[in-house]
């Protein structure tokens, strides 16, 4: 009777083995088919979101109602069935790691993972995507950037090498040939050290968030396609190093959109100190786009969400006001622990303190 047991238990672990695994293979097929669709969509909505680029540069940045309005329609559609996708697509491969690991486990051990351990597993999954995603950005700006300019500097010293050799080149050229060179690696220096800023700013815990943002605006003016506008309170309230981190990366990630997408004449930076709270505002006078419908894609839109985030894991609140042809204000409240009345903790005159969007006008 004892072995008999012992074999019906056997039998039973290797079907359950064998359902998870057909489960494994079935859904695998599933998401394939949501990868592709997840992908059309992507391209739709950058198809769309050229078009919509369009549009506003031929109608001097402002639609008809009618059309804006049917373009906005369709641009939400596309957003949520994109947002859909995106959503079963992450929620197809944590249960598909999850079956995975609790397979091996039943082979292995002969248990399955309790609710606790699979929530543990999921964790992990979601810190390791977050970090690959990292890698792959920080990547992609290497290539792009440094990379690109090392690569070009080489090339134009081979070419100079050849010229040498056969005599066809004067010292004179070849001069102005090595002070190219020579500015295109300078530009390139500046751009890793600007890199290497961007990714660890250890200033934040020397000197705090003003001198580190005197300094990190001090290289980006160098490419920074608009006019960069910036009033900065002398002095500020204490902030907690978690305040000044999140403050630090919003600016920056609003003042990377600006530079990426917003194709901005002006863009303004500022920073008010209230008894209670900091306010930090970066807004432009830009093309503008419409919240709503921005949703995390593998070309981007983390940006936003990951700006959220930092705001409200140090208590903060962000605001995005946005729409077509008008412009982006992304503006960050950061709550003061102690109420602080000293002097030289506000931003000037009631003229200076005037919202952003009077500037934009009156430079309009």
């Amino acid at each position: 009777m004892t072995e008999s047991v012992a074999q019906i238990l056997s039998d039973l672990s290797r079907e359950a083995e064998e359902a998870i695994l057909a489960l494994e293979r079935h859904l695998h097929g599933i998401r394939s088919r949501v990868d592709t669709l997840t992908s059309e969509l992507e391209q739709q909505r950058l198809r769309m979101q050229l078009h919509v680029e369009e549009r506003l540069v031929d109608a001097g940045g402002k639609l008809p109602e009618d059309e804006l309005h049917t373009l906005q329609s369709f641009e939400d559609t596309l957003a949520s069935q994109l947002a859909r996708a995106q959503a079963l697509g992450r929620q197809l491969a944590g249960f598909l790691q999850l079956l995975a690991v609790s397979r091996q486990q039943l082979s292995g051990s002969g248990t399955l993972p309790d609710l606790k351990a699979a929530k543990d597993l999921l964790v992990r999954q979601a810190m390791v995507r977050a970090q690959e995603e990292e890698r792959r950005r920080l990547a992609r700006e290497i290539h792009d950037g440094p990379a690109q300019v090392l690569a070009n500097a080489i090339l134009t010293i081979q070419y100079l090498a050849r010229l040498i050799e056969r005599g066809d080149i004067t010292t004179e050229e070849l001069r102005q040939e090595l002070d190219r060179v020579e500015a295109i690696l300078r530009a390139g220096l500046s751009e890793t050290r600007q890199f290497m800023f961007a990714l660890q700013p250890t200033t934040l815990q020397q000197h705090g968030l003003l001198r580190t943002l005197a300094l990190y605006l001090e290289t980006l003016r160098r490419q920074f396609p608009a006019q960069l506008v910036v009033e900065l309170p002398e002095t500020l309230p204490p902030l907690t190093p978690e305040q000044e981190l999140a403050a630090f990366r919003v600016i920056q990630e609003a003042l990377h959109n600006v530079q990426r997408h917003a194709h901005a004449s002006h863009c303004w930076l500022r920073i008010f100190a209230h008894p209670s709270e900091i306010v930090i505002e970066v807004a432009d006078d830009g093309q503008g786009f419409r919240p709503g419908a921005v949703v995390p894609t593998s070309s981007g839109g983390f940006g936003l969400r990951g700006m959220r985030e930092r705001a409200e894991l140090v208590g903060g609140q962000l605001e995005i006001q946005s729409e077509p042809g008008h412009g982006t204000t992304i503006r960050l409240h950061l709550s003061l622990a102690t109420a602080s009345g000293e002097e030289g903790t506000t931003t000037g005159t009631a003229e200076e303190r005037a919202p952003i969007e009077e500037q934009k006008e009156r430079i309009a």
